[in-house]
């Protein structure tokens, strides 16, 4: 055949049109020449339709790599002619998450809150997954390694994804309630061999998390950004910063055997994502991964148990639940009573959880976090008010005597030992003692540390507004007009408790608290400095209707 120019020409024409006309369906349309037919390809099913049809593992043993003896088998993709899960029937919409699954790993790629926004004015639910979570049955506990080609089933709140593994077939199966942040996973092993085999069933979990940019610091007990593993013992929390998990030398955040914990997962603040045996002991090992950097750390978890043997044939279930939701008590309590203890409330935690119940329960007649933080407040001071004007008028009596103590050690400067006693003797006679002033005091303290750290917790202050400025009380002041107004109270404070044997270089020290506390408070959440802010107005006021008193009486 002869070819002339013109015809060799067009030919080369429609090739390079066939070819890029093909490059561009292959960006257009990735999924399609990744993952083989669409289900629109599949007779029978239109496009969008759901497909409740089981997609079988291949069978074919080109598609499987024979397993070498100490190493675990290579699992090839489905069959091109396999047709994937559709985006909508790997989609949970439930009434307060959308949860979504991805077929190739057997992964969540996305679990959303829908009541909680990503941030604060946008109605963006936020996402608990900084990467996705994957979770996979092995069998295997030194292979860490994530594999791929799973084969996937949705039915109704149910979805399943398959994979063989040497002579064993792992489904993992989730189940997805319509309410509530909880859903069980369940890992069965069906046995795939003519002999009884033993098993050591194991699930990985892995996922890559975000390192926090910023901590809590000395003066702020939690924060937003602090990221952690934390599991449940005994009705106690434990938990292991990120950064500490993810050091480079660090050994494992958790190592528990054959143990019945309450919890295991992470801690994101005011979220927690957990996945544990529940009611069940089990191994469990957490650790940092391989993949982590200055940015990111990975995380691993091993939940193994031993289900013993295994009949030719017959399956065995690891069964699992997860929870990824708020740390808002009632939402723990309804999933599990345990998990109450996962809310960070510290050494006062029996004085914080009934603080916290109050002022939800001031909530919801206010209707405002805010107006609920001022109210519990002043009643906390007027509860506290008798031991406060005991510790006045301790203070009155001291500074009423202090001319005849300071002249006394004047008398005898040269004498310390002597001095001493003499000043005993005197505070004796005259019935004082220059810590019964302080005394009444102590008792407060851990209420306001309770009240403190309860504020710190509290999901229900994220991005709850008070009034003008202050849009969001779990965030600082964005105007510091807050922490200058509290100094500028600690200062008026300060001038009318009267401080008997104070010298004036200690007064001139203790005028820099003011500013010292300020200064402090700048970055806290403006929900605690509102706190600290009515707490000193409130102490303000009973100051100066007890010196009020105290001069009327003279004491």
């Amino acid at each position: 055949m002869n070819w002339d120019k013109k015809s060799i020409t067009a030919t080369m024409i429609c090739f390079l049109f066939v070819m890029g006309y093909m490059y561009h369906l292959q960006n257009k349309y990735p999924d399609y020449y990744q993952n083989g037919k669409q289900a629109s390809d599949v007779p029978g099913t239109q496009p969008g339709e759901k497909n409740d049809k089981t997609i079988p593992a291949s069978s074919d043993p080109a598609m499987t790599t024979p397993p070498v003896p100490g190493q675990p088998a290579t699992i090839a993709a489905p069959t091109p002619t396999t047709p994937p899960l559709t985006e909508g029937e790997l989609t949970f919409d439930t009434k307060q998450t959308i949860i979504k699954f991805d077929q190739t790993k057997g992964g969540i790629t996305d679990i959303r809150l829908k009541d909680y926004a990503a941030h604060k004015g946008e109605s963006e639910p936020i996402n608990l997954l900084d990467s996705e979570m994957f979770v996979q049955g092995t069998v295997s506990t030194a292979d860490k390694t994530i594999k791929s080609g799973f084969a996937g089933k949705r039915d109704a709140n149910r979805i399943a994804f398959t994979r063989t593994e040497g002579s064993w077939e792992i489904t993992q199966t989730y189940t997805i309630p319509t309410t509530g942040y909880g859903f069980d996973v369940d890992v069965a092993y069906k046995n795939l061999s003519d002999k009884p085999q033993d098993l050591n069933a194991t699930a990985l979990v892995k996922q890559a998390l975000t390192m926090p940019t910023t901590s809590g610091g000395m003066f702020s007990p939690s924060s937003p950004a602090d990221v952690g593993v934390v599991y449940g013992l005994d009705g106690k929390r434990n938990d292991v910063t990120l950064k500490k998990a993810c050091a480079s030398d660090a050994e494992a955040a958790a190592n528990l055997h054959k143990q019945l914990v309450d919890y295991v997962g992470f801690d994101k603040h005011y979220f927690l994502g957990l996945l544990w045996a529940r009611a069940q002991t089990a191994d469990y090992l957490v650790e940092r991964g391989s993949a982590s950097n200055d940015t990111s750390c990975e995380i691993t978890t091993q939940i193994g148990q031993q289900l013993g043997l295994v009949s030719p044939g017959q399956s065995a279930t690891l069964k699992l639940s997860g929870y990824f939701g708020p740390k808002e008590v009632a939402a723990l309590e309804a999933y599990d009573p345990n998990l109450k203890s996962s809310i960070k409330l510290g050494w006062f935690s029996f004085v914080a959880r009934p603080l916290l119940s109050a002022l939800k329960g001031v909530h919801d007649i206010v209707q405002n976090w805010g107006l609920a933080i001022i109210i519990v407040t002043f009643i906390l001071k007027l509860a506290f008010f008798p031991l406060t004007r005991a510790a006045a008028i301790s203070t009155k009596r001291m500074q009423k005597l202090q001319p005849e103590m300071n002249a006394l050690k004047e008398r005898l400067k040269d004498d310390p030992a002597r001095q001493q006693r003499e000043l005993m003797a005197f505070m004796s006679k005259n019935k004082v003692n220059p810590f019964k002033g302080c005394l009444p005091i102590l008792p407060q303290v851990p209420v306001f540390i309770a009240f403190y750290t309860s504020l710190s917790q509290a999901i229900e202050l994220r991005h709850a507004p008070f009034y003008g400025w202050l849009v969001d009380l779990s965030s600082k002041d964005p105007y510091y007009i807050t922490p200058i107004i509290l100094g500028l109270c600690m200062f008026a404070q300060q001038k009318l408790t009267p401080n008997p044997g104070m010298d004036k270089n200690q007064e001139k020290i203790m005028l820099l608290m003011p500013v010292i506390f300020s200064f402090m408070m700048l970055s806290l959440p403006a929900g605690m400095v509102l706190y600290m802010l009515t707490n000193t107005i409130v102490s303000i006021a009973q100051q100066r209707w007890l010196n009020h008193r105290m001069a009327l009486k003279d004491l």
